[in-house]
């Protein structure tokens, strides 16, 4: 179900099925009340009817019925959440048929990151982690995460990154069917995990984006010839690139990485450091660093768990 849950279908089914249960918990109620009114008033205007007073019942009873429904559904998957897979498909259901850039890159808002895609095409701020520091390089056994040098390999099998990730919980789970390309990007261009999923899930808002979802884009990269958009969206810097799979996007952003701002001589490198890859990466976006390694600390928490 993992990689279900993934699927921008099953994401739209979900989130077309809510919408209408919730229409429903709304529409069928009042219809309801007013076959209710209506067979009171016939009780009234003729109280020896028989038929009345159990219709007057039925109505009522279905009323309350079809209004707790949704409720109730709702309410069973939250309580489900982190046990049962399918509940996370439904409660994570968006409606992911929107395009257009959920990052912009360029411009007045070239500033502004969101760990949530959505809460941008709201124009909703998120909340800052102004002041952020590097941090200090972590490790665990063998596995190391340092924020002062993303080009160290963690040293992670895809096996424990799977249960880093199951440990984390919650959106980070969405990550569990890239574990194994995600490993193996690390150690084909040495670029961090760690960074990696940190860039990954900043960007992507841990996979729930329109992108990420319809155009296994998970870090707003531009098209190019060899990605085109086929109509994945834009903003004012450009369209955005589609991308076969996501196994092929994280190849893709992890070659980028370490040619272009993770190795000296590169295009953009400007050091082995989050502040360093923002300068040319992502131009004025001061809390993005920070951000990064906020996520990237956070998973490494888990590390000590699983070895």
């Amino acid at each position: 179900m993992q990689n279900e849950c993934s699927s921008p279908v099953l994401a739209a089914v979900l989130g077309v099925t809510k919408n209408i249960m919730n229409l429903i918990g709304i529409i069928a109620p009042i219809l309801l009340i007013i076959m209710t009114a209506v067979n009171l008033i016939r009780l009234i205007k003729n109280p020896d009817d028989k038929k009345g007073m159990p219709s007057l019942r039925n109505s009522m009873i279905a009323a309350v019925v079809i209004f707790l429904i949704p409720t109730i559904v709702n309410t069973a998957m939250y309580a489900l959440d982190d046990t049962f897979t399918v509940s996370d498909c439904w409660n994570n259901a968006k409606s992911y048929t929107t395009s257009g850039g959920y990052i912009d890159i360029y411009g007045d808002k070239r500033k502004k990151m969101y760990t949530d895609p959505y809460d941008f095409q709201k124009g909703e701020k998120k909340k800052t982690t102004e002041g952020a520091i590097e941090g200090t390089a972590q490790q665990v056994g063998d596995v190391v995460w340092d924020p002062t040098n993303v080009t160290k390999i963690s040293n992670l099998t895809s096996s424990q990154l799977i249960e880093v990730l199951n440990k984390a919980g919650g959106n980070a789970k969405n990550f569990i069917p890239y574990a194994s390309a995600l490993i193996t990007a690390e150690q084909k261009y040495q670029v961090n995990v760690f960074f990696l999923l940190g860039v990954e899930a900043l960007e992507s808002g841990w996979v729930t984006s329109a992108i990420s979802r319809n155009c296994n884009n998970l870090g707003g990269v531009r098209e190019t010839s060899a990605h085109p958009s086929n109509g994945c969206g834009k903003n004012s810097g450009g369209g955005f690139a589609y991308f076969s799979s996501v196994n092929e996007f994280i190849d893709y952003h992890a070659k980028m990485l370490h040619n272009n701002y993770l190795t000296p001589g590169g295009a953009y490198y400007n050091g082995p450091t989050p502040a360093g890859v923002v300068k040319s990466y992502c131009p004025g976006c001061s809390n993005w660093p920070g951000d990064v390694i906020t996520i990237a600390n956070g998973l490494f928490k888990h590390v000590k768990e699983v070895m």
